[in-house]
């Protein structure tokens, strides 16, 4: 039998660990802030004297039937959001990848743009960034992205600029993520420890090829030797941007820098070297052998010749036999053994959270923690079903606690009846953002297979928030037996 896991996080550098090794430094800056609300209430509550020695509610903290300042809607809509925004970008370009079409497909690669971060005090963080690569997407969308099939890797800076304005939709709104993701270039998520196999595999599947070079990083130069090296050469141009590459040397030796500069603590901090001119230029004589090249600034003179290139390729397999999918490997890059853990952990909470096989329900606001905390181990893991389950037993307390305030008609002494629906409000808010997002994440199944999720996955999700409504219901039912008044103790913010 298997050792149990301990449930209580003693050691949180495992879970930033995660976060850090995901997608860079957006996706990170996200879920290092998530889990600061979520560790930090835990924190909070050993230092109010709440927690036992075993990291467990005490008896002080169990007549507590909610803690206002524990609830953060924003937080967990922005984690589930971009979650969901990477998985359905993924997943509609499987679907263009799956689809039979004559329409010629183009393979856009580049070296990802620069980025770096310094923490400046009071939780507040200083970005900086390249944006060469970011800006020519919207260049060759605009170019190929009406009558051709051009896909990429979904970069991190392109997921930051991507859902800049979509923010609005992540709380549940995700067919209208789901619409405007993957356009007009449709993005793959390639895992750390992956993309080589998977950009092979797009290869062997397109016509063409596009090559922005705006930094010689390994990754992009990795990229050169394949096609040369498997004939594609002769189907591919390369925009050779020395002007970027050059603002990419400011940036690698600032970042060398910044550790000096006594600006703050380094929070994501790449390592890049600067490239000397002649080096630059050396390499582009080299490339101008076995590529067309582009220079950048002739990128507009030469744009509809590139258009006619592109739509006079063929690649080596015809419609019919290029086929595929890309699987969506969404999980730390970290070594086996980091992962393994993270596994433990995430199916310890899972087991502990469930509302009819896990562990007795003793205090309402810790349950809530754990069940926040196993939304972040499972999507970290890119088990969104796992996920929609946690949010399913979430959205049913909290629809237990706003059926039970609503019947109350008060929320606690010192507190207006005019109060009251402020924060009925708020339980209505989560649990509808809840069941929301869980419905999406069980109907978006795989990444790469396109069958309806059947009856019993909804009914299963369906039974979670049941289960965990009928527990709350009973839970809240002896906390207002025990209670003088009928009102159990709550913790609200404090004024101001």
């Amino acid at each position: 039998m298997p050792a149990q896991v301990d449930t209580t996080v003693r050691d949180a550098t495992p879970l930033y660990d995660a976060a850090r090794s995901l997608h860079g430094y957006f996706l990170f800056r996200w879920m290092r802030e998530y889990l600061n609300v979520v560790l930090g209430n835990i924190h909070r509550w050993w230092r109010a004297g709440l927690l036992g020695a075993d990291g467990r509610p005490n008896a002080a903290f169990r007549v507590c039937l909610v803690d206002f300042n524990a609830f953060d809607l924003e937080i967990l809509a922005q984690l589930c959001g971009l979650y969901f925004y990477i998985h359905a970008s993924h997943k509609k370009a499987n679907h263009a990848l799956l689809r039979q079409t004559t329409a010629r497909r183009v393979l856009y690669l580049r070296g990802f743009d620069y980025q770096a971060a310094v923490g400046v005090g009071g939780g507040l963080a200083m970005g900086f960034s390249t944006v060469d690569s970011t800006r020519f997407n919207h260049r060759l969308g605009v170019l190929l992205g009406h009558d051709c099939e051009v896909y990429k890797a979904l970069s991190p800076l392109d997921l930051e600029r991507e859902t800049l304005a979509l923010e609005r939709h992540f709380y549940g709104d995700y067919p209208a993520l789901t619409r405007l993701c993957s356009t007009p270039i449709r993005s793959f998520f390639l895992h750390a420890d992956h993309w080589q196999r998977d950009v092979a595999q797009l290869a062997g599947r397109m016509d063409y090829f596009v090559v922005y070079l705006s930094s010689l990083s390994e990754s992009v130069l990795w990229e050169l030797q394949y096609l040369h090296d498997h004939g594609h050469a002769g189907r591919a141009s390369v925009i050779f941007d020395r002007d970027a590459i050059l603002t990419k040397n400011v940036h690698a030796g600032f970042y060398a820098a910044l550790p000096g500069l006594a600006i703050g603590k380094a929070l994501w901090l790449p390592d890049r070297q600067p490239l000397s001119e002649a080096h630059i230029d050396a390499f582009r004589a080299e490339l101008e052998t076995h590529f067309t090249v582009i220079p950048a600034e002739d990128f507009d003179a030469r744009a509809d010749a590139l258009r006619a290139r592109v739509l006079a390729a063929s690649g080596p397999l015809p419609s019919g036999q290029r086929e595929s999918t890309l699987p969506f490997r969404f999980h730390p890059a970290l070594a086996k053994s980091k992962r393994s853990a993270l596994r433990r952990l995430d199916a310890a909470l899972a087991r502990e959270v469930a509302p009819d096989t896990g562990a007795p329900l003793a205090c309402l606001p810790f349950r809530l923690g754990q069940l926040q905390l196993r939304v972040f181990t499972a999507l970290a893991l890119g088990d969104h079903p796992g996920a929609a389950q946690a949010l399913a037993t979430y959205a049913g307390c909290m629809d237990a606690l706003l059926a039970f305030y609503t019947r109350c008609g008060r929320l606690a002494d010192g507190v207006s009846a005019d109060e009251l629906p402020a924060w009925l409000a708020l339980f209505r808010d989560h649990r509808d953002t809840a069941v929301s997002v869980a419905r999406h994440f069980l109907e978006a199944g795989p990444g790469d297979h396109f069958d309806a999720p059947d009856e019993a996955a909804h009914s299963g999700l369906e039974r979670c928030f049941t289960a965990a409504r009928r527990q709350a219901d009973a839970f809240i039912g002896d906390s207002a037996a025990a209670s003088p008044g009928g009102l159990p103790l709550v913790w609200l913010p404090a004024p101001g």
